[in-house]
């Protein structure tokens, strides 16, 4: 199911964090709640580790999100914009009490392991797209660089 007003916000909220607009506190605050499942996966597995949540702060100078992983964020973003389903098994799967005390007894053994499980459900590389395909068509489909109609009649003159 895909949740078009809740991945809208959440990609917003995404956009604006990153850009230092706004705190963590408030991206946390202004969370969309949503039956969704990309809601949930790409806020735990992917946006909450962006930032310290034990302060707040803005994502800007010496807490300035790297280069590196820009191009990370902008799939996560796509994803939103897009209408795919989210296809991944939940991440740690449950129950993720069990999970917890398995990766402490096994000093972060079981937790490797159960990544490396779940990184073959699709093309991790692409995540939260399921597979390299579907990115490479939601990235010629940009969201936030498409030409009005307009503008594309005035290039053909």
């Amino acid at each position: 199911m895909v949740d078009r007003k809740a991945r809208d916000q959440l990609a917003e909220l995404i956009r604006h964090l990153v850009a230092g607009q706004i705190s963590n506190d408030e991206f946390e605050g202004r969370l969309p709640h949503s039956k969704d499942a990309a809601i949930r996966e790409i806020f735990w597995n992917g946006a909450w580790g962006l930032y310290d949540d034990l302060r707040e702060h803005k994502l800007g100078g010496a807490n300035r999100i790297e280069n590196k992983h820009r191009r990370d964020i902008a799939r996560w973003v796509l994803f939103l914009k897009s209408d795919y389903e989210y296809e991944w098994p939940p991440y740690p799967p449950k129950p993720r009490l069990l999970n917890l005390f398995l990766s402490i007894l096994t000093f972060g053994v079981y937790n490797r392991l159960t990544a490396k499980r779940w990184r073959h459900n699709g093309e991790a590389e692409v995540w939260p797209f399921i597979s390299k395909s579907d990115y490479e068509r939601a990235l010629n489909r940009p969201p936030y660089l498409v030409l009005p109609n307009r503008s594309r009649g005035l290039e053909s003159r």
